[in-house]
């Protein structure tokens, strides 16, 4: 096996291992501060492991899970919950890794 082969292979499983733990982020409180204008605020810990960590995990499952619904939707069509595994598989993660404000799970 080619070395550049062999090191997106272990990219791949990698990122299939630590997908899963990437679910933890969400179920984590956050505390949130109050500035001198009353306005709440995120710390700034949160938005660097939001840029830097929890983003690109959720590109890789917006990916990964697009691939999935394509593969699974003539067993999903079959099993008439298409519009389910959509939201599911590619609605959610895009909106997760795209939609919400920074440093906010």
């Amino acid at each position: 096996m080619k070395p550049g082969k062999k090191f997106m292979v272990m990219a791949i499983i990698f990122s299939f291992i630590l997908l899963p733990l990437g679910s933890t982020a969400i179920g984590v409180q956050h505390q949130w501060h109050k500035d001198k204008y009353g306005i709440e605020q995120v710390e700034s810990w949160d938005m660097i492991l939001d840029v830097f960590a929890t983003r690109p995990v959720g590109i890789v499952s917006t990916i990964f899970g697009t691939g999935t619904f394509i593969v699974s939707s003539p067993f999903s069509a079959l099993g008439d919950n298409l519009q389910q595994s959509f939201d599911e598989l590619v609605k959610k993660p895009f909106l997760y890794t795209f939609k919400r404000p920074l440093g906010i799970f």
